[in-house]
């Protein structure tokens, strides 16, 4: 089955072409799969939808279906999962290979004698994945099948490899993976990506598997030239001591982030740590993915470049702009140009999320080749966490409030703060009406001075509070770089 797209179908495939793709699977999941979930059955009933009628994820506005919020999703994820009847499981399926255009895979299965097998492999849960939680403050679980785990998830992994862990002008790679440990989506992605793209992997981990001293004497011994993991354990706990350590590494290293949103002062500190190492020529890429997309993991073909959505087939993502929000859904939408990001999976079974608001805003969506890698992929940039506060039932934005009257932007606020060479790590908290900016400093003093003359052109000045980096930092695996409190 065409499950994914090669990097280079990525590369030939027009734009037009991958919609179609995108369409067919799209009503396939819709006529053959949703129906097997029990909250969407219970949807499409509700709003009297003909889940047959759904062609393009533009009936889904046509239509008049809502879109889906994380909470809502939280309060039951059992429900989200594809349930068949096991009395019409293989009638069903070869309805779907043929919607699919499928006729090789749906001969292959009336011919096998291991039918059950193949419809195992396709439709029971095989691995519980889990995002951040950063949103609502509870990971996000989510189920994937052994035909995504195995057939999906690795190949899409491999073509990640391609675009940023494997550079053609590194002759050997050794791979160190600092994310933590844990059924976080983050580790198990590197991991696999780093055994099919690296020609040696430490199989490491931090968070508590490693402690870091052990980490940071590793990497002495091995000299790794490929090191994966979140941002603020990069600048504020690992590079930090290996620097008091004084070990070196190779001349040449890639640092690979993600999990958390990575600002452009952030990816110049890393470089900046990493060149006391020794590094003389280091590049900071980063990656973007959640839970609830499942295979669809973006990276970063180079610095800036925006992250490749390079799994097509497995995620429908477009950014919508919401009017209105009931307890359960969000009941007034449209797609915009840009916003908040809303995502339809379409890789078959296992958790399946249509209508979904993810949690996160795209300033800029792009659907041009990109000119370093050369695919044509659709590419985002500038993504922002954004919270759904319950008390309200709305959106509310952790990228911009209302501050006194004032919208204020505070993302900018931290990213203006962390451009100080002083500054080892900031924190943009919001509570009422007030801004507070918690910074580590080796020179608070010195720093808060030139602070207090970096944001003297503000129209609401913040409050700046010198604060240590291991209380600063707390005892949280995913740093929160702006709070609302």
């Amino acid at each position: 089955m065409r499950e994914y797209l090669t990097r280079d179908e990525l590369r030939t495939f027009g734009f037009e072409k991958i919609k179609r793709l995108q369409d067919v699977r799209f009503h396939a999941t819709c006529a053959y799969q949703l129906p097997q979930v029990p909250f969407y059955k219970k949807l499409f009933t509700e709003h009297g939808v003909d889940p047959y009628a759904l062609k393009t994820v533009e009936d889904w506005k046509r239509l008049g279906l809502p879109l889906i919020k994380k909470a809502t999703y939280l309060k039951n994820p059992r429900d989200f999962i594809t349930q068949p009847d096991p009395n019409h499981l293989f009638k069903n399926h070869l309805s779907y290979l043929k919607s699919l255009g499928e006729i090789d895979p749906a001969i292959a299965l009336l011919l096998s004698t291991h039918k059950e097998k193949i419809l195992k492999h396709y439709y029971n849960p095989k691995m519980l994945v889990f995002s951040g939680g950063t949103e609502t403050g509870n990971p996000t679980p989510v189920m994937l099948t052994a035909t995504q785990k195995f057939d999906i998830l690795m190949p899409l992994l491999s073509i990640m490899g391609e675009l940023s862990l494997s550079p053609a002008h590194l002759s050997h790679t050794t791979a160190m993976n600092l994310f933590p440990y844990a059924p976080h989506l983050g580790w198990h992605a590197v991991h696999h990506a780093l055994d099919l793209s690296c020609d040696l992997n430490l199989c490491t981990a931090a968070g508590g598997a490693m402690p870091t001293e052990r980490l940071v004497a590793l990497a002495a011994q091995a000299q790794p030239n490929i090191i994966c993991g979140m941002s603020d354990y990069l600048r504020n706990r690992f590079l930090p001591l290996a620097i008091s350590k004084k070990i070196n590494l190779p001349d040449t290293a890639y640092f690979i982030t993600g999990a958390q949103k990575l600002l452009e002062p952030e990816r110049q500190k890393i470089a900046d740590l990493a060149r006391k190492l020794g590094v003389l020529h280091c590049t900071v890429l980063d990656t973007y993915g959640a839970s609830e997309l499942k295979e669809a993991i973006m990276p970063e073909c180079a610095p800036g470049s925006g992250f490749h959505h390079i799994a097509p087939l497995s995620t429908i993502i477009r950014t919508v702009a919401v009017h209105h929000a009931s307890e359960e859904t969000i009941d007034d939408w449209d797609f915009a140009e840009n916003g908040i990001a809303a995502s339809w999976n379409i890789d078959g079974a296992g958790s399946l999320l249509a209508g979904y608001v993810i949690g996160d805003t795209y300033e800029r969506v792009t659907n041009t080749r990109c000119q370093n890698c050369g695919l044509n992929v659709t590419r985002i940039y500038n993504v922002n966490r954004i919270k759904e506060v319950a008390a309200q039932m709305k959106f509310t934005g952790i990228v911009e409030e209302k501050v006194k009257g004032t919208r204020v932007n505070l993302v900018a606020y931290r990213t203006l703060a962390l451009s100080n060479p002083l500054v080892k790590e900031a924190q943009v908290v919001l509570t009422k009406n007030k801004i507070e900016i918690r910074y580590a400093s080796d020179k608070p003093a010195e720093a808060k001075k030139e602070l207090t003359a970096a944001f003297a052109a503000s129209e609401i000045k913040p409050k700046l509070t010198s604060v240590a980096i291991d209380k600063l930092m707390g005892d949280k695996l995913k740093f929160e770089g702006i709070k609302i409190e």
